[in-house]
């Protein structure tokens, strides 16, 4: 993460640190001495807050223990299955496997957390069965608890994707305009441990 250096550029030469000769800062001001160690001091802080700020809470974050992989799975699993008994669409066959992917880690995160996906496929599905399907997603999700995504926001026409505040899992409805063909339901987990336990 770039950290602000608040316009200024300085040149050290020996001696400078403990008031020798003056150089130039910035703009080129003159400064000696305490003045220029005090300077120093304040960049250091400036860094060390911005530091803070973007970096130690992540790795806060994302070093606390969650929920097992498995039983992320099974999560995704539950979440599919009440919310086709509530779409007005069935699904053309079963669903693939779980699809794993590993998340991204900064270098000060820690890595090997992971997030897992499942899908139904509805194939081609009339506009006024999709429109059907849509209003039931929604209703039915807002119910218990989801929420429109805002990572989402404006990013795509033809899909509705909502997510569960409380525990991070998704729910994605894609293929629900008129000029999409097929129709698919898709739920998603957030990155998990594998274990639910963070590496020593």
């Amino acid at each position: 993460m770039a950290v602000p250096d608040a316009g200024l550029q300085s040149e050290v030469k020996p001696g400078e640190l403990d008031g020798g000769s003056p150089s130039l800062i910035g703009t080129g001001q003159a400064v000696t001495g305490a003045p220029r160690v005090a300077i120093m001091l304040a960049l250091a802080a400036v860094t060390a807050l911005a530091l803070n700020a973007c970096g130690a809470n992540t790795v806060q974050e994302r070093s606390k223990p969650t929920i097992t992989l498995d039983a992320a799975k099974k999560q995704i699993d539950g979440y599919l299955t009440d919310t086709l008994a509530a779409l007005p669409v069935k699904p053309t066959k079963s669903p693939g496997d779980f699809s794993d992917l590993e998340c991204d880690a900064n270098d000060i995160g820690p890595h090997g957390r992971t997030q897992s996906r499942r899908e139904y496929d509805f194939g081609d599905v009339p506009p006024e069965r999709k429109a059907e399907a849509a209003k039931a997603f929604r209703e039915f999700l807002t119910g218990r608890g989801f929420e429109p995504d805002p990572d989402a926001a404006g990013s795509r026409s033809d899909w509705i994707r909502l997510r569960n505040p409380k525990d991070g899992f998704l729910a994605t409805l894609d293929g629900v305009s008129d000029s999409s063909h097929d129709l698919s339901l898709r739920v998603g987990s957030p990155c998990v441990w594998p274990d639910g336990t963070p590496p020593a």
